[in-house]
């Protein structure tokens, strides 16, 4: 089973690889045994990540299209094993009604365009090679519907359809296509939403770890684990599924 879960021989690209989750991610692909290219928007954030595992790194918004296909097209071109698409934003934190219409586009371009984008990169790479495994960042709020967080869970629910969509058209090709939903992980990024004070800091943690099951909230290395076993041979026979690393904060069947 240890040697199912190594990625010795293989060439990975992590996005949003240069802090939280996606740091996680790529260090740990690394310590598999994978060759990894950090991408991040944040180029000298993904060069020092890079530099930590023995990997390469560039910098570019998942959003924009073209960027994309020009940052990964050199890496994709020699050979792609994995692709893990990490990079995100939170939520404008808006009701409904009020929701910005250029915050919204943004948020939906880089979780959703970004990952679709970081896909149509690489996928003709893996199709040519009939191999490939690739995994998609979600959330838990593709199952709670929680106020003021619309714009972020939409965009997210959008890559969970993508990722079954995904999964049924190249698996055909030997490509296999999952995601992880994360349950609350306090990165720099999801903890903007509890303020600068210590104690109003404490408070929001305490809530979220009363929120699961298991009475805690994630860490970045929980979901690194989830992604490794998704894109390794140990999970040969899955795709099209939405793994919930979440502490049991939500169980749907």
């Amino acid at each position: 089973m240890i040697d199912r879960l190594s990625l010795s021989g293989r060439r990975a690209i992590v996005t949003g690889a240069g802090a939280g989750i996606g740091r996680a991610v790529a260090t740990l692909f690394a310590s598999a045994g994978a060759e990894v290219l950090c991408v991040d928007r944040d180029g000298g954030a993904a060069a020092e990540v890079a530099a930590g595992i023995g990997g390469s790194s560039v910098a570019v918004d998942v959003a924009d299209r073209a960027g994309v296909r020009h940052a990964l097209g050199p890496f994709a071109g020699q050979g792609v094993d994995i692709l893990a698409n990490v990079a995100g934003v939170a939520s404008s934190g808006e009701r409904v009604e009020a929701m910005d219409a250029a915050v919204f586009e943004r948020i939906f371009a880089v979780n959703f365009k970004g990952t679709l984008n970081c896909i149509q990169a690489v996928l003709p790479a893996m199709i040519g090679a009939r191999r490939g495994a690739i995994v998609n960042m979600v959330s838990s709020a593709i199952d709670l519907a929680i106020p003021t967080n619309a714009s972020y869970s939409i965009s997210k629910a959008a890559v969970a359809m993508l990722t079954k969509v995904l999964a049924n058209e190249v698996g055909p090709d030997g490509i296999r296509v999952n995601a992880v939903a994360p349950g609350f992980v306090p990165t720099a990024l999801s903890m903007e939403a509890a303020g600068p004070a210590a104690a109003d800091r404490a408070a929001y943690l305490d809530r979220w770890s009363k929120s699961a099951p298991l009475g805690r909230v994630g860490a970045a290395e929980d979901i690194a684990q989830q992604c490794l076993y998704l894109v390794s041979d140990a999970a040969g026979f899955v795709t099209g599924q939405i793994l919930r690393a979440n502490g049991g904060t939500t169980m749907p069947w």
